[in-house]
């Protein structure tokens, strides 16, 4: 019981079934096809038979072939026109149900595969942040795209094959039993020892296959982090290095997968070995009974073409069961990660308020990430509609986290962060989502031209809607003279553009967008000054009305914030407005007057943004 447990898992076909319930009238009629190809088969030999018996021995034909009209009277020569044409048109027919089942085999096979990656793609999207921070890249990229096609393996590929297998097998037996009861006992006694063998070696598969799985997927890791940060490889010269590291592993896992290999190589040649032994022996005895008068040669024929098929059938449920090891370790590792669930979600009975007003607060905030030591301690402050709050601070003060909870990207271990005075955990995601926007430090585009990247913000804006937030974004100018204008592509995370460019097209994206609640992530502190300059401009007004949390690292963009935080180490160490806090003498004071003496705090936020 527990063997067969480990073939056929009744909780996963459980879950997969409902993708299989799609196609069940494709399926039907594949399996139907599958089942006509095997008749054609096993009906095959006996075109044969019908040759040598009746058409050259002149032996008599049976009762059900004399009675049709072509064959009434007809002479020896008639008979082996007659069996050649059938044989013929059994190859005919067999063609054409090959190429319209691997047609219908090749549609199942593509839609289940591919409705279930687009699943695991989604539910991957879904995921929290806190889980992406922990999981590698590369792994849920092998997971997605070298995993998923276990589940046509096992919904269509294996069943269908069992099925037909165990079927033609029964009929095998069955003209067997017809012909010769002896050849039928010993060529079944076989079937237990071949799956006793096939049990024992197959499960033991699995771990090594898993294995394999989990080497590779950390190829894919090594490469998917050095080709996205191609530039620092490059600029410290560690290409060697990387490459070294890359093959090593690669490398590692081709020794598993060989191995694993020859492990099933070998497996399956000695399954065939077996087969081939009990064949011979068939045969054998059957030669003894043509001798003996107990057979006829076309019946010897037919015998030796149904051995030939005998063990196909038993071979073919021995690899499917084996192939049931390897998907199965392909399907936990999938389900592993359907079954993670999100840490951030809509809670029963959250709500969706629509537009917000855009008040946040939060109220003795406490945070740590995974595993880690607690990062924000105590963290509590008051935004008003329309207000400009500035987190300042060292690097690793805790800035970044603190508006990822207000995107709750994370929830706080504990303490409260409201909109508009409702729990954030009372609100729906996409109620939040939807009143917020935000732009970081590295302009995030994607792969498309310049008018879908700022249309990602609403796919459904019209071609002036966006326009005009370009023109909000300053932005409108250089894009009108690209060479193709709003319909240039930006390449890959928008690299044949400038660090402006893509800052530009993000604020535009932004102020698309329209949301009450805006967050700046150190949008200009990898810009020049005179970049800078035209980015604040647009800032300015894309904060006005809204509700704004700004991480600076340049002091000179916040001097006129509603309140400054001043962070450090997790800990709010002061807060008030810029002049105040300069007053004080303390932190803030420090920061400042050292970033002044740098030269960075020659630049201010345009006069018209004067919360004051």
């Amino acid at each position: 019981m527990r063997r067969a447990s480990s073939f056929f898992r009744p909780d996963v076909y459980r879950r997969l079934y409902p993708y299989a319930r799609r196609h069940r009238f494709a399926m039907t009629v594949a399996t139907g096809i599958t089942l006509a190809q095997s008749a054609v088969g096993l009906t095959a030999p006996w075109s044969l038979k019908i040759l040598v018996d009746n058409g050259l021995q002149g032996k008599r034909l049976p009762a059900w072939l004399r009675d049709l009209p072509f064959l009434h009277g007809a002479g020896p020569r008639g008979v082996v026109v007659f069996a050649v044409v059938a044989g013929v048109t059994l190859m005919l027919i067999g063609d054409v149900l090959d190429v319209v089942g691997q047609y219908l085999n090749d549609r199942i096979h593509d839609s289940l595969t591919v409705a279930f990656k687009c699943d695991l793609f989604g539910h991957l999207q879904r995921l929290s942040l806190a889980y992406h921070d922990r999981a590698s890249l590369g792994d849920s990229m092998y997971r997605l795209d070298k995993d998923t096609w276990f589940i046509s393996t096992l919904l269509w590929d294996n069943p269908r094959q069992i099925v037909v297998s165990i079927l033609t097998l029964l009929g095998i037996g069955y003209v067997f039993t017809q012909l010769d009861w002896q050849l039928a006992l010993i060529a079944i006694v076989v079937v237990p020892v071949m799956y006793t063998f096939i049990a024992v070696v197959a499960t033991k598969l699995k771990s090594d296959w898993k294995r394999v799985k989990v080497l590779e997927a950390q190829s894919t890791t090594i490469m998917e982090e050095v080709l996205s940060a191609l530039r620092i490889v490059k600029a410290f010269g560690t290409e060697h290095r990387e490459h070294k590291r890359y093959e090593e592993q690669t490398w590692e896992a081709a020794r598993a997968s060989w191995r694993v290999n020859l492990k099933q190589g070998l497996f399956h040649g000695a399954l065939g070995f077996i087969g081939k032994l009990d064949r011979a022996v068939i045969l054998l005895i059957a030669a003894f009974h043509v001798l003996d008068h107990r057979l006829t040669i076309g019946e010897l024929l037919v015998i030796a073409a149904y051995v030939e098929q005998l063990h196909a059938p038993i071979e073919e449920i021995g690899g499917t069961l084996t192939e049931i090891q390897m998907a199965m370790a392909s399907g936990e590792r999938t389900l592993e990660l359907l079954d993670t669930e999100p840490d951030v979600s809509d809670r029963p009975g959250a709500v969706d308020i629509g537009r917000v007003r855009g008040a946040v607060a939060l109220h003795d905030v406490h945070f740590n990430y995974p595993s880690g030591p607690e990062v924000l301690h105590g963290i509590s402050l008051q935004a008003q509609p329309g207000d400009l709050i500035a987190l300042v601070g060292e690097t690793g003060a805790g800035k970044t986290t603190t508006v990822n909870l207000i995107a709750r990207f994370y929830d706080p271990m504990s303490g409260r962060v409201t909109l508009d005075g409702h729990d954030l955990t009372d609100l729906t995601v996409r109620t939040l989502r939807e009143n917020m926007a935000l732009v970081l430090q590295d302009a995030l585009l994607f792969t498309g031209s310049v008018r879908e990247n700022i249309a990602y913000a609403r796919p459904e804006a019209s071609n002036e809607d966006v326009i005009a937030a370009a023109r909000a974004a300053n932005a409108h100018d250089f894009v009108c003279a690209l060479p193709d204008g709003y319909n240039t592509e930006v390449g890959r995370g928008g690299v044949l553009l400038s660090g402006g460019q893509r800052q530009r097209i993000a604020l535009a994206r932004a102020f698309l967008r329209d949301a009450p609640i805006l967050i700046l992530d150190e949008p200009t502190s990898a810009l020049d000054s005179r970049t800078e300059e035209v980015i604040l401009e647009s800032l300015a007004r894309l904060m006005a009305g809204r509700t704004t949390f700004v991480i600076a690292h340049r002091l000179s963009t916040v001097v006129r914030a509603t309140e400054i935080l001043v962070l450090d180490h997790g800990r709010v160490v002061e807060r008030g407005r810029h002049a105040d806090l300069l007053a004080r003498g303390g932190t803030y004071t420090e920061l400042f007057q050292s970033q002044a003496f740098a030269g960075g705090a020659s630049h201010h936020l345009p006069q018209e943004r004067d919360t004051a």
